[in-house]
């Protein structure tokens, strides 16, 4: 077992290996179709048995569906690749669980590197979303409402995304988010003339669509507007043809119960390591 460079301009059959599994891996597959990363196969014997991209600000992606029954062949190829790694930023690994701590456990196993931060979620997938109430005016976000966002956003990644003590950055929030409406698909709920609900994808894949960065402004909470907004997202991307899939914080009942709501099933596990 051995980890080979798959060039960007020939990720063919990166893409024909990750797809099967696409539901776990819509980030790692939307940079294959953008071909933005440094990709790598994880083989043995011309057979592959993973994949992995490498981003220049230090992001891996992963699908590994072998991590449990070949997991020592994987984790001596992975620690042998980070072995060369040793100059390269490392931010943070993203997938299903039981892969991003292979390699996690490689990466310590290499380089001597901890994670600072772990969060465990629950992946959950949506295939049947019916539209919801016609009356609730949901809208599509355009870049140009980047000023009447970002208050959302601000408050969305200081509750959900940082950890504690982890500083946050307003112009690195403010240029990641307008970057998100130029090429994703966000939308907001508005009531009483304001928005008070924001979501959408921050990933595109091929055959699904991964779904984010859902907020409600805490005043307007417990009034449905969470569950109405997630719910017309989804109907959006399901009448694309997309399988929309989410991961939500295993102790965050609230959002797991909006999601079951709209038609959510468990898929599996999800983890996200910060270094």
């Amino acid at each position: 077992m051995t980890v080979i460079p798959c060039p960007s301009a020939q990720t063919d059959s990166l893409l024909e290996f990750v797809l099967p599994h696409e539901k776990t891996a819509v980030g790692l597959v939307s940079h294959i179709l953008r071909r933005d990363s440094d990709f790598f196969l994880v083989a043995d014997g011309g057979v592959t048995h993973g994949a992995f991209s490498f981003s220049a600000g230090g992001q891996i992606l992963h699908c590994l569906p072998s991590a449990q029954e070949r997991r020592g062949e994987i984790l001596r190829a992975l620690t042998a690749f980070f072995r060369t790694q040793n100059d390269h930023t490392l931010f943070n690994i993203i997938g299903e669980k039981s892969g991003t701590e292979l390699v996690q456990q490689a990466i310590a196993a290499a380089l001597g590197y901890v994670a600072r931060h772990e969060q465990s979620y629950v992946l959950l997938e949506n295939t049947k979303t019916t539209a919801g109430d016609a009356s609730i005016r949901c809208v599509r976000c355009l870049p140009e409402m980047i000023d009447e966002l970002l208050p959302l956003q601000v408050a969305y990644e200081r509750e959900e995304v940082l950890w504690d003590g982890e500083p946050h950055n307003p112009d690195v929030t403010r240029l990641a988010f307008l970057h998100a409406l130029r090429t994703q698909q966000v939308f907001a709920l508005v009531a009483d003339g304001r928005i008070v609900a924001k979501g959408g994808t921050n990933a595109l894949g091929k055959n699904c669509a991964q779904l984010g960065g859902v907020f409600t402004v805490p005043s307007e909470r417990k009034k449905g507007h969470a569950t109405e907004l997630m719910r017309h997202v989804a109907h959006e991307l399901l009448a694309q043809g997309k399988s929309v899939v989410l991961f939500a914080k295993r102790e965050n009942e609230a959002a797991l119960r909006l999601y079951e709501k709209i038609g959510c099933t468990h898929v599996g596990a999800f983890k996200i390591a910060y270094y």
